[in-house]
């Protein structure tokens, strides 16, 4: 029943009313991974499923049999629907379980059957393409309330999507104010909203799985992928997972991928997934609801010390341990990663096998998208910052260049005499215009008159 209640201000009735909802019984239509009512035929089917040895490529099987090939993005996506185990500290520190997962490529590679794929599966999911998403809509709008005036808050697809999954699709085509909105909703996995007179705090722990073009359309391959996603560094550092989807000829490889898309148009009905949709859904939930997996001390080893090495591996040379190969993130993403492997036997503790699983993705991804082709070397500052340590260095480099020259030929320093002292400490005449521009664009210098710079 419909009701309206007087608002009283200091101790008189206003003329304006409250509407109230007096409500039996209410059923939310869209139910998350917590809500799937699991029967005890369900549960038998699904504990016999998690004893089979080969449960993983069962399930990797069934994420997305319509599309050929891309066994470690589906490995990927089948870890993101398990999810890790979220911790709440003594302290008040939330630390999220969800796993966030990006995959950049090709036009014509099977992204966006995927993510539709991913929706699908996910109960609550939501699909949204860049082209027609605003940062109100993703995260929250505050609109103008025209039956009763004033202001109300609208939510936004990733707090519809609330312990479900969201499905970003051309996450290029989205402007950098609105990505920036979604930054507390990816790590903090809450939305901050004070506008108008509104002052609230949403809860958005939802799985998000984005996916994007390269800057030109297509990748470079001679170029550097990291400098081809175009997307801000801070947002990509906060997905758990970046893969790199390149559409290239490969005479084998085309023969399956034709065969199976071909097959399927002849038959559409004869890809039956290893384990049914249905089945799957419902085995995702009870993982979800029912394992709370802990690591075990085999499994912190296993991590620990491939992140000692990593960061270490090449602590002798100078100028490669200026280079952060991988940090603390990536090590949370780990444990998120080892937890979802886990929850895919319904174990209750996480082992070296699950970790060497997560060790194997993330290296995976690493090696696509952080490796600094000057030193050879995974550089996480590549994806983190935008820019590789070497080019960091050479940056102090020609700064240290511009002071000098400040010293001796005083403020207005040539550009030639600067590009001269820069060749002698091995850094090219291309790289030092690339790095002055850039060092112009962050207004660390400018230009006074043609052909000389200034230190601001």
């Amino acid at each position: 029943m419909l009701k309206e209640v007087p608002i009283v201000k200091q101790g008189n009735r206003s003329t304006s009313f409250d509407l109230i909802i007096d409500t039996n019984h209410t059923e939310t239509v869209d139910e998350d991974f917590y809500d799937i009512k699991i029967t005890k035929e369900d549960e038998n089917v699904i504990i016999g499923l998690s004893k089979d040895a080969a449960i993983y490529e069962k399930l990797i099987a069934s994420i997305a049999p319509s599309i050929y090939g891309y066994a470690e993005v589906k490995e990927a996506l089948l870890l993101q629907l398990m999810g890790g185990v979220q911790k709440r500290r003594t302290d008040g520190i939330v630390s999220r379980g969800d796993i966030h997962v990006m995959l950049v490529g090709d036009p014509g590679s099977g992204k966006s059957q995927l993510l539709k794929r991913m929706s699908a599966i996910a109960p609550k999911g939501r699909y949204v393409s860049g082209g027609g998403v605003s940062g109100a809509g993703i995260t929250a709008a505050v609109v103008k309330d025209e039956i009763l005036g004033g202001w109300s808050l609208e939510a936004g697809a990733l707090v519809l999507a609330s312990n479900g999954i969201c499905a970003i699709d051309e996450m290029d085509k989205m402007s950098e104010e609105d990505t920036g909105a979604m930054h507390e909703a990816l790590e903090q996995q809450t939305i901050s909203v004070a506008k108008a007179n509104i002052h609230a705090t949403l809860m958005a722990r939802t799985t998000v799985l984005a996916a994007a073009n390269p800057k030109y359309g297509r990748f470079d391959q001679y170029g550097n992928i990291a400098e081809q996603i175009n997307l801000p560094p801070a947002l990509i550092n906060r997905f758990d997972l970046i893969f790199t989807i390149k559409d290239l000829p490969q005479t084998e490889k085309d023969e399956k991928t034709a065969k199976h898309i071909l097959t399927l148009h002849q038959t559409p009905e004869i890809e039956e997934p290893a384990v049914p949709t249905p089945i799957l859904k419902k085995y995702i939930s009870y993982a979800r609801q029912r394992s709370k997996p802990v690591l075990t001390d085999e499994a912190i080893d296993e991590i620990k010390e491939f992140y000692v090495h990593l960061r270490n591996s090449e602590v002798g040379d100078e100028r490669a341990a200026r280079s952060i190969p991988i940090s603390a993130r990536q090590l949370e993403a780990l444990v998120r990663l080892s937890e979802a492997s886990a929850k895919i036997r319904i174990s209750g503790k996480v082992t070296r096998e699950d970790a060497k699983r997560a060790i194997k993705l993330l290296m995976y991804c690493l090696m696509q998208v952080g490796i600094d082709r000057e030193t050879g070397r995974i550089d996480v500052d590549r994806i983190a910052t935008g820019i590789p340590a070497s080019q960091r260095e050479k940056m102090s480099t020609i700064k240290r260049i511009l002071e000098e020259l400040e010293q001796s030929v005083g403020k207005t320093i040539p550009i030639e005499d600067a590009a001269k002292a820069a060749i002698e400490k091995g850094i090219s005449k291309a790289e030092f215009e690339e790095i002055i521009e850039k060092l112009r664009k962050g207004g660390d210098v400018y230009e006074p008159r043609y052909g000389y710079i200034s230190l601001m």
